[in-house]
């Protein structure tokens, strides 16, 4: 074996084997073509060996998952995800409605005209919509819609909010409103609450925002949570869907 470079060209030196002298040629010529065409096949001898490691390699296996990573996997896609069944609007009416009648709106002389933003049922929980619905008021006074007892009175966030707890176990709540009545009060129906606060705006014209859930009324998997419904409903001013979502049997 012997190698062959062109003085003074730098071209790389070639493989006796691999490029074995061009016979029939006038030496001048032999000695310029022969390095080049010798680093072409080095070249090719080179891709063809790294080719031949490359397919040789076996390939690298996935990485294997432990199976206590496969379980808790399994149980958050169990606990996250299921269908979404749905109830007879009808039947949770009838069940929030019991022992609970005459409802009346919580602002003097309103009617269905006076609904400035519907109610909007969440899809889950914790979703975004609208809890309540808002009441053009034509007066500053609040009016319990039916009997019940005060179970809070203070601040939410930045907004005044009485709560009131009636026969049936339903809630209503009603923003802004101030109050001077106690945790523990016991109002009748169309008695007042309080006025809707002047320092704290819920809509562009005076309103009150009332809101009615029934207390972990919302089951989703091992949890519960409230259910929101439309007071709406219970004035009349509304119609229940045929099937009303709740992603899941309202709770017993």
């Amino acid at each position: 074996m012997f190698h062959t470079v062109l003085p003074g060209l730098g071209l790389p030196p070639y493989d006796s084997l691999l490029c074995p002298p061009l016979f029939g040629l006038d030496s001048d010529v032999h000695n310029y073509l022969a390095p080049a065409l010798c680093d072409v096949k080095m070249r090719q001898a080179r891709a063809m060996t790294k080719f031949s490691q490359i397919a040789s390699t076996p390939p690298t296996p996935p990485p294997r998952c432990s199976l206590v990573v496969l379980l808790l996997q399994a149980m958050l896609f169990a606990f996250f995800w299921s269908p979404v069944p749905h109830t007879h609007a009808a039947e949770v009416i009838a069940k929030v409605d019991e022992g609970t009648t005459n409802w009346v709106p919580p602002v003097a002389d309103a009617g269905p005209t006076a609904l400035l933003k519907p109610f909007v049922a969440p899809q889950m929980p914790w979703s975004a919509a609208h809890r309540g619905i808002d009441i053009r008021a034509s007066t500053e006074q609040v009016l319990a819609p039916a009997a019940g007892e005060v179970t809070f009175v203070g601040q939410v966030v930045d907004r005044p909010v009485i709560t009131i707890r009636h026969s049936n176990g339903l809630l209503s709540s009603f923003e802004p409103v101030d109050s001077d009545l106690e945790v523990g009060t016991v109002v009748a129906s169309g008695e007042p609450l309080g006025k809707i606060s002047a320092e704290t705006g819920h809509c562009e014209v005076q309103c009150v925002h009332w809101g009615v859930r029934v207390p972990d009324g919302w089951q989703i998997g091992s949890t519960v949570r409230d259910l929101y419904i439309d007071p709406g409903f219970l004035l009349g001013w509304t119609e229940p869907s045929i099937l009303w979502p709740v992603h899941s049997e309202p709770a017993s």
